[in-house]
């Protein structure tokens, strides 16, 4: 079957659709003629895409952090399309906080949603996709996957975890036919940055960093995020995805500075590095 963009009609899973990326992703790839499973934990808000697209949008209750919830959406899914050719990790939220600062819950929390709930739905899905012999798998990372910086260290693990399952993950699954890309968006207007959670208490030894990467984020541009949309179906259409897609200037400039420094710092220590394995 052929879509109005003259490639074939896929059929997308995508978590986190309630608003940001995975709604914006979900609409478009609506609107261009594929069909999508979109999920989140408060299916109401979905009603708007199934209401407009009766025969192609299916949208389905889940909670990333629920197996059962899981399962059963991409159960949903098979049942309706048959099959699925694009899975979305999109669900995820934001820490701004020193590691002293948050608290034990805060962190187990949010791993759960950015790393495990993303693995839960990988897991789940790869026999469908197996059995396909086809896929791509899609995880939303972050420029803070690629790069880090004092009171995003947290955020930044969840998902730089996320980075290393998927670089992984690709050379597990391409033997099967399944493409695996992470993608790492900039800064985008999708209201992320408002619903990021930040510590119970700020503790003073800090704050002098707060002040200053508030100031930071009170001037920072927020692009369109339909462009980074655009990116995602691009990688999605090319035959030669890439494993990491950077989403935007600020975050290109963002992680080829640190590669840079990275390299000088690799250089001057290689004498100490390569001695480490000597008798």
């Amino acid at each position: 079957m052929k879509g109005d963009a003259g490639g074939v009609i896929r059929t997308w899973l995508i978590t986190g659709c309630g608003s940001g990326f995975g709604r914006l992703l979900a609409e478009r790839a609506l609107a261009r003629g594929d069909r999508v499973v979109a999920t989140a934990r408060r299916v109401a808000a979905l009603a708007p895409l199934a209401q407009a697209h009766p025969g192609t949008a299916l949208c389905a209750a889940m909670d990333v952090t629920d197996p059962a919830s899981v399962r059963a959406a991409l159960a949903a899914a098979v049942e309706r399309f048959g099959r699925i050719d694009v899975l979305v990790n999109n669900a995820g939220f934001g820490m701004q906080a020193a590691v002293e600062e948050a608290s034990d819950a805060q962190v187990r929390a949010m791993f759960e949603v950015n790393m495990f709930g993303a693995l839960d739905v990988i897991r789940a899905a790869l026999p469908q996709l197996r059995a396909q012999g086809a896929g791509h798998i899609v995880n939303i990372s972050s420029v803070g996957g690629r790069t880090s910086a004092p009171l995003i260290g947290l955020y930044s693990a969840s998902k730089f975890a996320i980075e290393g399952l998927s670089m992984g993950l690709a050379m597990e699954l391409a033997p099967f036919g399944i493409k695996v890309t992470a993608v790492e968006p900039g800064a985008f207007a999708t209201g992320f940055a408002g619903a990021v959670q930040g510590p119970d208490r700020r503790e003073p030894a800090y704050r002098a960093l707060h002040e200053q990467l508030d100031a930071v984020l009170a001037d920072l541009h927020f692009a369109d995020a339909a462009g980074c949309v655009e990116a995602i179906l691009r990688a999605v259409d090319d035959p030669d995805p890439p494993r990491q897609l950077i989403a935007g200037g600020m975050a290109y400039a963002a992680v080829e500075a640190v590669m840079a420094q990275q390299a000088r710092e690799m250089a001057a220590w290689r004498a100490v590095s390569e001695a480490a394995d000597r008798d």
